[in-house]
């Protein structure tokens, strides 16, 4: 083991006097470099040094370990030392000082002064000395501004460790480690690196055994940085820093500052995963509040001078310990915590930026002292993402006091452990949220004007000003308690998964324009207001609130419980299930049973109100619209009395008595009158005996309950009646019939028939018409006196005619109830395409035709008297053809035939009911044949020759015209019925033909004719609703009379028209008017 006792080496020339004993570094003979790679090297002397003396250099790389026990120089007196440290090289023993970057006033250097040490690696401890400086011109030069600068340069990396502590012989051992960094001069620098895991400088406290005074005491390690100088310390990627005290960018009370060239500037970075900088006591950045300062040259008080700057970010922390310390005589316990710009033109700045973290532990020795200060100068605390964080407390009161301003420039964190607190009297402002995290509590006693909204996890966040929280912002619990602490306070939004909102004797107005949803509890007996557009959806369990809920607009939804008083104001809603306290809905405002918030997964709610339940609103059992698959059997428990004066909302599958519907039960009285209105969901209607129970009463019922509007389903009319004992039902309750309740039936007299709708007969009425709007017979379309022209084999042209028919019809349905009555017009018009004859008598025609034609009609309930409309409008479009055999003297057999094929657009309009449009088409044919008799002539008196005729007739015609199936807007399934009806047709016509004298020989003759006709129907016109089938009575036969004069005013035009009218039975007929005219093309002359 190379031992080195009393020589001297020389790594570096000395131009200055030496102290004696002293080693130099890279003498010349080592080319200004030196390396110890392996043993142990054992320097016992004073005072050496690694480049030392004005413009010399060294360098020494140790790589195996040396023991060396006295002062250490890197870089000394104008020289440029450099001293590396690594692969588990170490320095065995005890330094009493290490100087990385230093010079005296007793050497007049003309250049730069700067050392290097570097420390690479773990190993067995690095560095063990009692004071170390970096960048540090001695105490006896303070007062001269010097040309030159010293820098040191310590780098400590990848799990090196230097330990500052009192070591044996050293200065001072009652004061702990010292180091010292950019001090002592306006020119000098320090920087420490200490980067890495597990890489540490660690300057150690040391403990006092008992004394007179106390028992055990622990006096603080001393970090001084940038006393008069510059200092820079960054620890990064999990290195850190531990010390009792660091006071960063100061001078002593006595030092006069006001001539110097600059003053310090400090920064102090932690930034990465796992880097620590540990404060056993206070860290102190340009603050006088720093107590005293002491070296081998001077004790003296401290004073704030120039900037300090803290940045924690990345993952890093700075955390305070707090211990109790002592002054260097022994008797005073000093301030602990973070103290920022404590003088007049000081500035410091705190970043705590994104994954960064202050934690203070025992900062507070006393309840008055404040763990964080602020002094006179200017400062800067930036929230910027980072956590600041109250720990645990063994010598304070469990709290941090700071009166400190704070910028939230970001989303940020404030935590408190479990029974401490974290009291903030400053300010805190800017753009950024602040979340509240750990079990303890955050308590807020400034004039706050943060924007970024405050988000509660864990703990309490409580407000102990009235500006403490801050209006028109949102705020989150997702956990803990957001306690106002009996003071107002206004929400932009509320939202969290969890946690509890206090309002005790405070008013809270939650005014919500975004949908949200809360999960927590509301707790206390203050106010809260919901008000804004949008949604507040609750879930928590707040029974226990015994405040005022009022909602002013928007919608609030509570799938919980909320207790208290609830008040929903005009145009606002409450929509909610499971529990809520005596509820108030006035006029205008609306309850929902059931959540609104759920709406995409809905679910059969029930509603308990535990007390009074006051109705002047709108309640609706249930969704309002049924058009996205609503669930009925929603169910509303009052557990006190009901006052009434607005409406109740009802959904049911209405059918017989069992069928499913939404139910409200009261416990208590009834009073007041409420309107009730009933939607269908689905219901195809059924009789029923009792009734469907809508309202049970358990109280006394005073209360009135009456319907409005209409309530369907299928074709029946369902009523809200009373109970009634005859019936079988308490008249405490109400029930839904589809029978009218007066008067009620006694036992000998039949149950009444249920009630039909009005609709029905509309649906009937469209599926008669469609059919039957352009049935019609060869005589209404051909419209000419008996062949007035036996045709020839010459060429022939073609004709057109047109005919105009209007009529009403009356009618009733199969139950009797109903009354239609119905108005038609219909436009046919058509010609000829081709005209010829096999014989010269007989004559065949083919022709085309269309038409237009609407029918109106109006349908009323002569129980009800509920009306419905309904119409059909539409066209057709066919041909027909014909044979008339002509035997002589106008007489003969015919044969007639056509087809349409028809479309019309339908409509049902209900009294108060949505109107339902649908459409139907199809094709109607006929075929038609009769026989002219002459039956004889005579005389009229004017000695006019008139010749009478008779034809019996026959028709048959085919309606296949049906219309679409379709649902109602109640959910009732309509069907009509009767396509494929064939019609038939039995009668006959007589008629008188002849002219006046004065026309003979113009081609004009005249037919007046009366003709009756049995009409008989194979299917009855019907539609089924649900699961009722209602049918137009009166249909099956029909005797009809028609009258008429059919007339040719010359050979080339015709003009016809007649009135008939139709009787069946129940009520049934029609009267019709016609008027008919032809154009023959072509023709001039009569044959």
């Amino acid at each position: 083991m190379p031992i080195c006792k009393k020589n001297l080496i020389f790594i570096g020339l000395v131009t200055a006097p030496l102290v004696s004993n002293s080693i130099y570094a890279a003498p010349p003979h080592y080319n200004n470099t030196g390396e110890v790679s392996s043993g142990l090297w054992d320097w016992e002397n004073q005072g050496n040094v690694i480049g030392g003396g004005d413009g010399n250099s060294g360098e020494l790389v140790l790589q195996g370990s040396a023991s060396y026990n006295n002062p250490f120089f890197v870089g000394y007196n104008g020289g440029n030392g450099s001293l590396t440290i690594k692969d588990n090289a170490a320095f065995i023993g005890e330094i009493t000082s290490f100087n990385v970057g230093t010079a005296t006033s007793q050497i007049t250097q003309s250049n730069e002064t700067k050392g290097v040490l570097n420390l690479i690696g773990a190993g067995i401890g690095h560095i063990n000395a009692s004071v170390l400086k970096v960048g540090d011109t001695s105490v006896y030069d303070r007062y001269t501004q010097r040309d030159k600068s010293v820098t040191g340069i310590l780098n400590i990396l990848d799990g090196a460790s230097v330990s500052v502590g009192p070591v044996s012989g050293s200065p001072g051992t009652s004061m702990g480690g010292i180091l010292w960094a950019g001090s002592g001069n306006t020119a000098n620098t320090g920087i420490i690196n200490v980067s890495g895991k597990n890489s540490q400088l660690y300057i150690r406290n040391e403990i006092i055994e008992s004394s007179p005074y106390v028992e055990d005491y622990i006096v603080d390690g001393n970090a001084y940085l940038g006393y008069l100088g510059d200092a820079t310390v960054n620890i990064s990627d999990g290195g850190s820093l531990i010390t009792g005290r660091m006071i960063a960018s100061f001078a002593r009370s006595s030092d006069v500052i006001d001539n110097l060239t600059k003053t310090p500037t400090v920064n102090i970075n932690v930034t990465g995963s796992g880097s620590k900088l540990g404060i056993q006591s206070l860290l102190a950045l340009a603050s006088s509040d720093a107590g005293s300062v002491y070296s081998i040259d001077f004790f003296a008080q401290t004073k704030g001078v120039g900037t300090a700057v803290l940045t924690v970010a990345d993952g890093a922390e700075v955390y305070f310990e707090g211990k109790a310390y002592m002054d260097a005589d022994g008797f005073d316990v000093l301030k602990s915590g973070l103290f920022l710009a404590g003088d007049t033109g000081t500035s410091a700045t705190v970043n705590l930026n994104a994954g960064g973290t202050i934690s203070i532990s025992d900062s507070i020795l006393s309840p008055t002292e404040d763990g964080i200060v602020a002094g006179d100068g200017t400062y800067d605390f930036n929230l910027n993402g980072g956590t600041l964080r109250v720990n645990s407390c063994e010598y304070c009161d469990d709290k941090l006091t700071t009166a400190v301003n704070m910028n939230v420039l970001s989303e940020s964190f404030l935590e408190a452990d479990a029974d401490k607190q974290m009291m903030l009297n400053g300010n805190l402002v800017g753009e950024g949220g602040l979340v509240k995290t750990g079990e303890g509590s955050v308590i807020f006693s400034g004039e706050n004007n943060y924007t970024g909204g405050t988000r509660v996890e864990a703990g309490e966040l409580r407000a102990n000003s009235t500006n403490a929280f801050v209006d028109n912002t949102t705020y989150t619990v997702n956990g803990g308690l957001l306690n106002l602490n009996h003071h107002d306070l206004i929400m932009s939004s509320l939202s969290g998964a969890g946690g509890v909102v206090d309002v005790t004797s405070a008013d809270l107005t939650i005014n919500q324009n975004n949908d949200s949803y809360f999960a927590g509890q509301f707790a206390g007996a203050g106010t809260i207001a919901k008000s804004g557009t949008a949604q507040l959806a609750l879930s928590g369990d707040s029974r226990d609130y015994s405040g005022i809920t009022t909602v002013y607009s928007g919608n609030l939804d509570s799938t919980n419980a909320l207790g208290g008083q609830i008040i929903v104001k005009p145009d606002a809603l409450l929509s909610a299930k499971g529990y809520l306290g005596e509820t108030t809905a006035t006029s205008g405002g609306s309850l929902l049973v059931g959540s609104l918030y759920h709406a995409n997964q809905p679910s059969l709610s029930t509603l308990t109100i535990d007390g009074r339940f006051s109705n002047q609103g709108n309640t609706y059992i249930g969704r309002v619209n049924n058009s996205d698959g609503a669930l009925v059997g929603n169910r509303l428990v009052v557990n006190g009395d009901y006052q009434g004066g607005g409406s109740l909302h009802f959904n049911t599958v209405a059918g017989d008595d069992n069928s499913v519907t939404d139910h409200m039960t009261i416990m208590g009285n009834t009073s007041g009158e409420t309107s009730v209105y009933v939607t269908n969901v689905g219901g195809m209607g059924d009789y029923t005996e009792k009734g469907i129970e809508l309202i049970n009463v358990r109280g006394q019922s005073d209360g009135a309950f009456r319907q409005a509007g209409r309530i369907t389903a299928g074709a029946y009319e369902y009523f809200l009646n009373r109970g009634n004992e005859e019936k079988g039902t308490d008249s405490n309750n109400w029930y839904l019939t589809n029978y009218r309740p007066n008067p009620i039936p006694t036992p000998s007299e039949p149950d009444p028939e249920p009630t039909i709708r009005p609709e029905a007969g509309g649906y009937i009425h469209n599926i008669a018409s469609s059919n039957m709007l352009f049935v019609h017979r060869l005589h209404d379309r051909l419209g000419e006196t008996y062949y007035t022209d036996a045709l020839t084999g010459e060429e022939k042209v073609t004709s057109m005619w047109m005919r105009n028919v209007g009529g009403h019809t009356r009618s009733r349905d199969s139950s009797g109830q109903l009354k239609s009555q119905t108005n038609r017009y219909i436009l046919h018009l058509g010609g000829d395409v081709a005209q010829w004859s096999n014989d010269g008598q007989d004559r065949w025609h083919i022709g085309v035709m269309g038409g237009y034609a609407n029918s109106r009609s109006n349908t009323r309930s002569s129980i009800t008297y509920y009306r419905a409309d309904s119409s059909v409008d539409g066209y057709s479009l066919g041909g027909y053809g014909t044979w008339q055999q002509n035997e002589g003297e106008n007489t003969g057999a015919y044969v007639d035939t056509w087809a349409l094929y028809s479309w019309f657009d339908n409509q049902v309009q209900g009294q108060g009911l949505a109107t339902e449009s649908y459409k139907s088409k199809g094709i109607t044919a006929s075929i038609e044949t009769g026989y002219t008799f002459k039956t004889g002539e005579y005389k009229d008196s004017k000695d006019e020759t008139n010749e009478w005729f008779v034809q019996p007739q026959a028709q048959l015609v085919w309606m296949g015209i049906k219309a679409d199936s379709f649902t109602e807007a109640n959910g009732t399934r309509i069907h009509s019925k009767g396509a494929g009806n064939i019609q038939t047709r039995l009668g006959v016509r007589t008629f008188v033909k002849g002219h006046h004298q004065s026309d003979e020989g113009k081609g004009r003759e005249f037919e007046p004719f009366v003709e009756a006709n049995w009409i008989h129907n194979t299917k009855k016109f019907s539609t089924e609703m649900g699961n009722k089938r209602v049918t137009q009575a009166g249909t099956d036969n029909i005797a009809e009379l028609k009258l008429g004069v059919e007339g040719q005013i010359n050979p080339n035009f015709n003009l016809w028209g007649n009135v008939g009218v139709q009787v069946g039975d129940s009520g049934y007929s029609d009267a019709a008017f016609m008027l008919g005219i032809k154009y023959n093309f072509g023709q001039s002359s009569r044959k």
